[in-house]
């Protein structure tokens, strides 16, 4: 099974329709059929949940965020924590690349598990697609 690494911006736009949400939803619909296995950064918990509270135009209602983090579970996405080991590694990346130490935090995810990383943000991509395999959704 193919390892896939995702970044928060793949998983937003499965729940708001926007380009890029068809070949996200791709990668949505393999890993439910256990073609792949999706891993992120813990940290995407937060960045999920601020997406949902500051979208725009409306605001999201609490029930309609309930299902979305149902959802969200049961796709049973492998979370991994940044490791004390990697914290060097990622300042010195996230200087070199130019990107937040978020951002960078799932590059370096990426290159451990030799898994190529998906993201929607074009900044990332651009910055990080000379480092690692990085697609553009």
């Amino acid at each position: 099974m193919k390892n896939i690494v995702i970044d928060t911006s793949v998983a937003m736009k499965w729940f708001f329709p926007e380009p890029g949400s068809n070949r996200a939803g791709e990668l949505k619909k393999k890993q439910i059929k256990n073609e792949i296995e999706l891993y992120s950064r813990d940290l995407f918990l937060y960045e999920f949940t601020s997406a949902f509270k500051n979208h725009m135009p409306q605001k999201i209602e609490e029930k309609d965020f309930s299902l979305a983090v149902s959802a969200l579970m049961s796709l049973k996405i492998k979370l991994l924590p940044l490791k004390f080991q990697e914290v060097e590694e990622l300042f010195l990346l996230s200087r070199k690349l130019n990107i937040s130490i978020y951002d960078c935090s799932f590059v370096i995810l990426a290159t451990k598990l030799k898994a190529p990383l998906y993201t929607a943000d074009k900044k990332l991509f651009t910055k990080a697609k000379d480092f690692g395999e990085v697609v553009l959704i």
